[in-house]
């Protein structure tokens, strides 16, 4: 079985007041078969707050995250 994508959301207060809790919303709706597939945390703070909201997928970095972008991001370490 393939080991789960590592995503991390940044919930600090200026990457939450930029859109964080859409994103996580955005993978909370996953069907279960993709949500399966994804270790989901929040995290207190990334370095990148004036470029937020900002993401880490197995240890890559992402900034400016809109929920479109983060699901099409997940989609390719998926699959």
């Amino acid at each position: 079985m393939m080991k789960p994508v590592l995503v991390e959301i940044c919930m600090g207060t200026s990457c939450y007041l930029l859109g964080a809790q859409a994103l996580l919303d955005a993978i909370e709706r996953l069907p279960a078969e993709k949500r399966n597939q994804i270790n989901l945390c929040e995290v207190a703070c990334f370095p990148e707050c004036r470029k937020g909201p900002s993401v880490r997928i197995n240890g890559t970095m992402l900034s400016g995250m809109t929920p479109s972008h983060l699901l099409a991001k997940i989609e390719e370490y998926i699959h």
